[in-house]
């Protein structure tokens, strides 16, 4: 028996509000440090973006394993084993990746400017980074109504 209805619903909205709150806090921080410069010992700050790992570090085992579920049930009759998509689990795999670009902004009144009044900064572009938050966003107000429809039909269901 395959996850189906309300509860694929669920689990596939969980996998993504999870993905969207990891990309918030990356493009959070992202913007805050896009001014940082290099800290006493020369280390820059890193954009970070939350990337998913390649298809061949998802797939350790077998295909048909990764779908495999089971329920705990008091009586073997009660349920068959309940077999769904793992993407919350694969949702879960995202991870934040951090970049090495840099820019060199001319500021030679900048304390932490080098001998030719050049600045290290990370590679951030605030406006792409401002459209980045407001995309998830909108993707996680939509993961959330999502959510929201599936608890109201299952408790119309449960009403019938």
């Amino acid at each position: 028996m395959k996850t189906q209805g309300v509860l694929a619903a669920l689990q596939t909205t969980m996998g993504g509000l999870s993905v969207q709150m990891k990309r918030l806090k990356a493009i959070s921080e992202n913007i805050a440090n896009a001014d940082k410069t290099p800290d006493a010992k020369g280390r820059l700050y890193k954009r970070q973006v939350v990337a998913r790992p390649t298809q061949s570090a998802i797939n350790k085992k077998p295909f048909k394993d990764t779908l495999k579920m089971q329920l705990n049930r008091s009586d073997r009759n009660h349920f068959e084993p309940v077999q769904h998509s793992s993407r919350h689990k694969q949702n879960s795999e995202y991870k934040i990746i951090e970049q090495d670009k840099e820019i060199k902004v001319y500021e030679p009144n900048n304390p932490a400017a080098d001998k030719n009044g050049y600045v290290r900064k990370p590679d951030i572009n605030l406006v792409e980074e401002m459209v980045d938050m407001i995309s998830t966003n909108r993707m996680y107000e939509a993961n959330v109504t999502v959510m929201q429809a599936a608890k109201t039909m299952a408790k119309k269901s449960l009403e019938i």
